[in-house]
């Protein structure tokens, strides 16, 4: 006859071992692999560790958006503007808000980003969303 015996383990859960710096390189990997959903978590683990994180709350608007769900990545893009006025993010912004219909509206942004910064990349946005 055979016994077998088992042993009750106990399990520790430990806190995340991860900083936020970590989880936000990870995220940034997982994205340039191509791998969005990993890369949304470790962002959204970085904002659970820093809700005001300006990178997280970006990063995750670029997430989105390549996604294609331009509602969510607004919602994330008007979050990091509101921790930092960023020229990127209201270039993504101004494309969001183009891909949902609300030329209008992303205008606006697309030229504050230019004021800050005149950049080839914003004045192509600027262009797609003029229909030039």
């Amino acid at each position: 006859m055979l016994l077998l015996v088992t042993s009750c383990a106990k399990i520790v859960v430990l806190e995340d071992p991860l900083s936020v710096s970590e989880h936000l390189d990870l995220g940034y990997l997982y994205e340039k692999q191509g791998s969005l959903d990993l890369a949304e978590k470790e962002y959204k683990k970085a904002l659970k560790k820093d809700p005001k994180n300006f990178l997280a709350l970006f990063n995750l608007g670029n997430v989105y958006a390549k996604k294609g769900d331009y509602t969510v990545a607004e919602k994330f893009y008007r979050e990091a503007l509101a921790v930092k006025e960023d020229p990127d993010v209201l270039n993504n912004l101004a494309y969001v808000l183009y891909k949902q219909g609300r030329r209008e509206e992303a205008l606006i942004f697309i030229k504050r980003a230019l004021q800050m910064k005149n950049s080839e990349t914003y004045r192509q946005t600027l262009r797609e969303i003029e229909g030039h």
